[in-house]
């Protein structure tokens, strides 16, 4: 197959690089020819931007990469839409039928040994970590925001966060916490990841238990059931980031992220303080985060090779490519 991608942006925007560059990257080490931004009518798949709204030849094998879901045209029109993980592909599918993942895989993070946790002195602050989106920090009220209180009050601790700009995070910040803004650089941030001692990745921005809703134990709703509120683009990123650099990660369970996580040697899925709490204080032990970390590490780089993903993703798009040619369609 002859693919070429199409998009604008740079490093320091995480879907370029990892559904642009890299995944450009991966199809060249299988053996494809792959370009991005080549003459459209030189190559057999076209896979586009996800802001793409006006598609070069529609003639050839045309995909986008994790568009919104508001954009209901260009979902139908396309042939098929790469996505970031299974919630994003639920989300899709009653638009389009060949809906095809591609976790978040970072090239720039892969094969960097791990980091290796020491005791950290009672007089000196364990760091909890937090990069990506600032967005997400707003949804620390559910819970990391009383558990990272309660935990200050036990033990020195530091909040760090690594982002673009600190202007977005309007609540959740937690009171009586030492923080820090770190600016996401693309240079500096693999190793102002490896500063921390714990990784946290809240995602979840609302939660409810059954107590406030109706119960109806004929219909199986019990008041121990739980609702909870997360964006359809959730995917494992972020905490995949902090596997790959030996970071044991503290996430709530928003779906993607129990793919690791419902073991719980590989870190901790959370909902609530209390569960947020209890992950943060066992963490506190030098020998609880390098047995997590480890595990992680390992598991992380088996369930996430890229070749792997790579091969699967080809060989649905050329089977995509195969019945449009049976068709005579180009």
């Amino acid at each position: 197959m002859l693919i070429s991608f199409y998009g604008c942006g740079s490093s320091s925007r995480g879907s370029y690089r990892i559904h642009i560059q890299n995944l450009c990257e991966y199809f060249r080490n299988l053996g494809y020819t792959s370009v991005i931004g080549g003459d459209p009518n030189k190559y057999e798949i076209l896979i586009h931007d996800k802001l793409t709204k006006k598609f070069r030849n529609l003639d050839k094998v045309n995909g986008i990469i994790t568009p919104s879901c508001d954009n209901e045209s260009v979902l139908k029109i396309v042939d098929f839409i790469i996505v970031g993980s299974i919630e994003e592909k639920c989300s899709m599918m009653k638009y389009n039928k060949n809906v095809f993942l591609f976790p978040q895989i970072e090239k720039m993070y892969l094969n960097i040994p791990r980091k290796i946790h020491q005791t950290i002195p009672q007089d000196k602050p364990l760091i909890i970590g937090y990069h990506g989106n600032q967005n997400h920090l707003n949804h620390s009220v559910c819970g990391l925001k009383g558990a990272l209180e309660r935990l200050s009050k036990e033990r020195k601790i530091k909040f760090v966060y690594v982002c673009q700009n600190d202007t977005e995070w309007k609540e959740g910040r937690p009171e009586g916490v030492e923080m820090e803004f770190k600016r996401w650089k693309y240079e500096t941030v693999t190793r102002e990841i490896q500063q921390f001692d714990i990784g946290v990745v809240p995602n979840i921005s609302e939660i409810e238990h059954s107590n406030k809703l109706k119960a109806n134990i004929t219909l199986g709703k019990y008041n121990t059931d739980m609702k909870i509120r997360f964006k359809n683009k959730s995917n494992i990123g972020r905490s995949l980031v902090l596997f790959n650099l030996g970071i044991p990660v503290v996430a709530d369970i928003t779906p993607a992220n129990m793919h690791m996580l419902a073991d719980p040697d590989n870190g901790y899925g959370v909902f609530d303080e209390n569960s947020w709490y209890w992950a943060l204080k066992e963490l506190c032990c030098e020998k609880k985060r390098n047995f997590i970390s480890e595990n992680a590490y390992k598991e992380a780089n088996r369930l996430y090779n890229p070749e792997k993903w790579t091969k699967s993703l080809a060989e649905s798009i050329k089977k995509i490519y195969d019945d449009k040619i049976k068709n005579k369609k180009i």
